[in-house]
C-alpha cells in the first residue's frame, strides 16, 4: 500500500520529459548534497540522476529508455531505469558523495566495466562493522555489502578499516574531508574570526545509530544516554559553559519531540531545566560547525564532527559508551575513553580544559587517521579535484 502511495504523489509532482536525456562526461549520482560539490565540480558539465522516489522531479521516457529499462529489469524498476538513463548520458564517470548509498553498489556491481564509479566519503562510516557483526551473530540472515570501485575517503583509516572488514573497495585515495573545507573556506570567505564562548560543546545523538542494532539487544540507547547524563552533570558541578547541539530542526517538530523524549527519560527535573536553558537547535548551514568551533572541547559517540574538529585543531573527547567496540574511535590517546566511570570521565575532561591545544595533540596518537590535509582543510579540494581529474581522463 505504501508503494501505491509513493507512486501515486510521484506521478502527481513529477515532470514527464519525452526524450532523452544529452550525453555528458560526468553522472552526478544522487542530488542530495549536490550544494557541498559545488568547488568540486564547477569546471564539468554534468548531469545531475536523481535517483531516491522521493526527490524525483522529473522522469524521461522514450522508446529507447523504456526498451533499456525493460531490457535490464532484474526485479526492481528503478534499478533498470536509472542503467537506462546511465547508458543513454554515456558518461566517462559516475560520481557520488553518498559513499554509504546501496543503489550506487548496486549499479556500480553491474557496469562498472562500463564506467568509472567514484564515490567521496561523507560522513564517519559504521554500517559495514554493523552489518558483519549482526550477520557474524546471526540476528540477519544477509551480509549487505558495499561495492566501491574508486573511494575518495578521508585518510589511511578508512584504507585499514574498510580492507579489515572486507568492504569490497577497488581503489583507495585519501583526500581529506570536503565538508570540513566547505565550512573553513565560508568562514575566509565571511571573514570570521573564530572566538571561544563555551567550554564544552556536546553533539546530541539520540537514536543516531542504525536501529537495526536493536535487534542485538546491545542496549546502546542505555550508552549514549550513560553520555548524556554524564556529560550534564559534568557541566553543572564544574560551572562549565555548556552547548547542546540538537540533532534536529526546530521545524522537524514530529524528530524533536523524539529527541527530547530521550533527554526526559536519562535526566533528573533540575537536569533537563539546565539542558533547556544550554539548547542550541540545529540551525542554518554549518550553524553547527559555528557551535563547534567556538567550543574549547567537544564530545559526542559517533558523530563525524568529532573528526572534522580534529581538522580544524579542536580538542574533542570521543566517547564509547555502549556495549560494542563499533564505535571505538579510530585515534588512541587522551581524545578517547571507552566506558568508564563519571570519575574518571570528570577527570579526563578537566585535563582536556586545562591542557593547550599544543599539548592536546602531542599527547594523542600520531597518525594520519583524522585526514590528510590537517595544514589547511581546503587542502582537500585541491586533492578531490585532481583524484577526480585522473579517473576521468
Amino acid at each position: 500500500m505504501n508503494k501505491i502511495i509513493i507512486i501515486i504523489k510521484l506521478f502527481f509532482k513529477t515532470k514527464f520529459i519525452f526524450k532523452n536525456p544529452k550525453q555528458n562526461n560526468l553522472i552526478i549520482f544522487d542530488d542530495t548534497s549536490i550544494d557541498e560539490l559545488k568547488f568540486i565540480i564547477k569546471d564539468y558539465n554534468y548531469f545531475i540522476l536523481e535517483t531516491r522516489i522521493k526527490n524525483i522531479t522529473c522522469i524521461y521516457l522514450s522508446f529507447a529508455i523504456i526498451f533499456s529499462t525493460f531490457k535490464n529489469y532484474k526485479g526492481n524498476f528503478l534499478t533498470a531505469y536509472l542503467i537506462a538513463i546511465i547508458d543513454l548520458v554515456s558518461p566517462k564517470a559516475i560520481f557520488t558523495y553518498i559513499d554509504n548509498s546501496h543503489k550506487f553498489s548496486e549499479i556500480a556491481r553491474i557496469r562498472f566495466k562500463d564506467y568509472k564509479f567514484i564515490a567521496l566519503q561523507n560522513g564517519a562510516r559504521y554500517e559495514h562493522k554493523i552489518w558483519k557483526y549482526l550477520y557474524k551473530k546471526k540476528y540477519v540472515k544477509n551480509y549487505i555489502n558495499l561495492f566501491i570501485p574508486n573511494f575518495l575517503c578521508y585518510s589511511n583509516y578508512e584504507i585499514n578499516d574498510y580492507k579489515k572488514n572486507n568492504v569490497e573497495v577497488g581503489k583507495f585515495l585519501p583526500v581529506g574531508n570536503l565538508r570540513t573545507a566547505n565550512f573553513y573556506k565560508e568562514l575566509e570567505n565571511k571573514k570570521i574570526n573564530i572566538k571561544k564562548k563555551y567550554d564544552i560543546c556536546y553533539i546530541s545523538e539520540p537514536y543516531a545509530w542504525d536501529l537495526i542494532l536493536n535487534q542485538a539487544n546491545l542496549k546502546m540507547e542505555e550508552g549514549i544516554g550513560k553520555l548524556l547524563k554524564f556529560i550534564v552533570k559534568f557541566s553543572m558541578e564544574n560551572n562549565m559553559k555548556f552547548i547542546i547541539a540538537s540533532r534536529h530542526r526546530k521545524s522537524e517538530k514530529k524528530k524533536l519531540a523524539i529527541e527530547k523524549k530521550f533527554y526526559r527519560k536519562y535526566l533528573n527535573k533540575d537536569e533537563l531545566n539546565y539542558l533547556a536553558k544550554n539548547f542550541f537547535y540545529r540551525g542554518k548551514k554549518f550553524s553547527s560547525y559555528l557551535l563547534m568551533s567556538q567550543s574549547e572541547v567537544v564530545v559526542s559517540t559517533m558523530s563525524t564532527m568529532l573528526r572534522e574538529n580534529l581538522y580544524l585543531k579542536g580538542k574533542v573527547l570521543a566517547c564509547n559508551f555502549t556495549p560494542t567496540n563499533i564505535f571505538n574511535f579510530p585515534i588512541k590517546g587522551i581524545c578517547s575513553l571507552k566506558n568508564c566511570s563519571y570519575y574518571d570521565f570528570n577527570k579526563r575532561l578537566i585535563y582536556l580544559k586545562r591542557i593547550s591545544n599544543k599539548e592536546y595533540f602531542l599527547k594523542i596518537k600520531k597518525n594520519n587517521y583524522y585526514s590528510n590535509s590537517l595544514k589547511n582543510p581546503t587542502v582537500a579540494y585541491s586533492n578531490i579535484k585532481k583524484a577526480l581529474h585522473q579517473l576521468i581522463i
